[in-house]
């Protein structure tokens, strides 16, 4: 006697395969399967569950997905009813370019029927068309535990990715480590990566290097293009921790292993021009800049201008770095718009405009850069010989800087430096003020000498005393 198998049957083994990481092989017994006599319905399943596969493997799955997603229909018009049918159909839409407005409204639809399968397919649509912050909202709403196990690691991989295009670092490591627990093999070595980017934006450089040294644990028979982004964050996390020359070593390899690839790209530029720059070898990081310019996307393109032009700035090729900046400038969805006005409004004090230092320090300072466009803007007072109002600059300065960093030290010498020029006549805040910059500075710095000769003077004139006595 014939016995048929009956569809579930069928699928339990994709899915087990899916969950491995064995694409082809989940492929190979769908198709196997489809090919086998059954009820028009239930073939029609088979190919939508065909269609799904190929989905996953995102734009480069469009081709096979379409195919099946039409077979399924032809087998049994009333599939296209489905929720899966319609969250796959608009996910394609997505990957073929479709207008954007009609997706996020279908996806949506296929959403909130509340299939979970369905739920997380629209919400790979939504990603595909950068509707990141609807993506999550659908995400939220899935019911995990209903996805099969090869959607449950992938689940948390694309809430991981919509957090982090909306630069939302923490929730994307939060995503990453569960994505990293559930998935296998490649795909594990993926997400781990994933994670240690993540953790990278969310200033965690030791704890991105423990993911790394995780992702090296499970690494697969690594590509080049796959051992290039492991040096290359591994190369970012000491960079990080102050250690150039060890992301030096790095970023080369990594440099190396992209050729081989054939696949060079902007952030290794970059990179590399941020570490040469940090390393004081201004050509070798200008030449990197000048790459990372031509490889740059449009969204990208600000961004290398802006750290081209800094390295610009430390080599004192003020010029070239104006030059730079008045391009980055043009971009206004740039996300650091108002640091390279306050950029460029420092660049111009340097070269002696006050007047555009202080037209461009307003600008950045009505944009959201308070601490560096009150630092201009005290200067240039401070050149005017307003000291009342340099004074009232440079608290403004300090008030928005984090203690100890180089913005807030610079802010409280130049409050100290204005109270000198005034004469000394409030020597208990000259006192007060120097020795609170006293603590973050080292003995070998110059304004170290300098600012403890204020204190002394102060002193005097305060009797030795360290305030005012009525």
């Amino acid at each position: 006697m014939f016995f048929r198998r009956s569809p579930a049957a069928e699928i339990e083994p994709v899915h087990r395969a899916l969950a491995e990481g064995r694409y082809e092989a989940a492929l190979a017994l769908l198709e196997g399967a489809a090919k086998r006599q059954r009820q028009r319905s239930a073939q029609a399943q088979l190919e939508l569950h065909i269609a799904a596969t190929y989905a996953l493997y995102g734009e480069d799955g469009l081709e096979g997905g379409l195919e099946h997603l039409a077979e399924a229909a032809h087998a049994d018009a009333a599939v296209a009813h489905t929720p899966l049918y319609r969250a796959l159909y608009w996910e394609f839409a997505a990957y073929r370019g479709e207008a954007a407005g009609d997706v996020k409204r279908g996806a949506a639809a296929a959403a909130a029927i509340g299939e979970s399968v369905a739920a997380y397919h629209a919400a790979s649509a939504l990603a595909a068309i950068h509707a990141f912050k609807r993506a999550v909202e659908v995400l939220l709403e899935v019911d995990v535990a209903a996805l099969p196990d090869y959607l449950k690691w992938r689940y948390w991989s694309l809430l991981g990715r919509s957090h982090e295009a909306q630069g939302h670092f923490e929730e994307a490591v939060d995503a990453f480590e569960r994505s990293a627990a559930l998935s296998q093999n490649a795909d594990k070595f993926g997400e781990l990566l994933n994670l240690a980017a993540n953790r990278l934006e969310s200033q965690q450089p030791i704890e991105a290097l423990e993911a790394l040294e995780r992702a090296q644990c499970v690494a697969p028979s690594e590509s080049a293009a796959d051992s290039a982004v492991h040096r290359y964050l591994t190369g970012r996390a000491h960079l990080s921790l102050g250690n150039p020359n060890t992301a030096l070593n790095l970023f080369l390899e990594a440099s190396v292993l992209e050729s081989a690839a054939g696949e060079p790209s902007f952030s290794l530029q970059l990179a590399l021009g941020q570490t040469y720059g940090a390393l004081g070898k201004t050509r070798r990081a200008e030449a990197r800049y000048q790459e990372a310019v031509q490889l740059a996307s449009k969204r990208q393109h600000a961004l290398a201008l802006h750290e081209y032009a800094l390295v610009m700035v430390e080599a004192d090729r003020l010029e070239r770095a104006k030059e730079l900046l008045v391009q980055a400038s043009s971009d206004e969805h740039y996300d650091y718009h108002a640091e390279v006005y306050a950029d460029l409004a420092d660049v111009e004090l340097r070269l002696g405009d006050l007047h555009a230092a202080s037209d461009l320090a307003h600008r950045a300072l009505d944009l959201g850069a308070t601490a560096p466009a009150c630092l201009t803007l005290g200067n240039v007072a401070h050149e005017y010989y307003r000291f009342d109002e340099a004074i009232v600059w440079f608290e403004k300065a300090a008030s928005a800087s984090v203690e100890g960093h180089h913005e807030w030290v610079f802010a409280k010498e130049m409050l100290v430096d204005s109270f000198v020029q005034q004469g000394y006549k409030h020597p208990d805040r000259v006192i007060h003020h120097a020795e609170a910059v006293l603590r973050h500075l080292p003995s070998f710095n110059e304004w170290t000498l300098l600012l403890r000769g204020y204190i002394a003077h102060a002193k005097t004139l305060l009797g030795g005393h360290q305030r005012m006595l009525n």
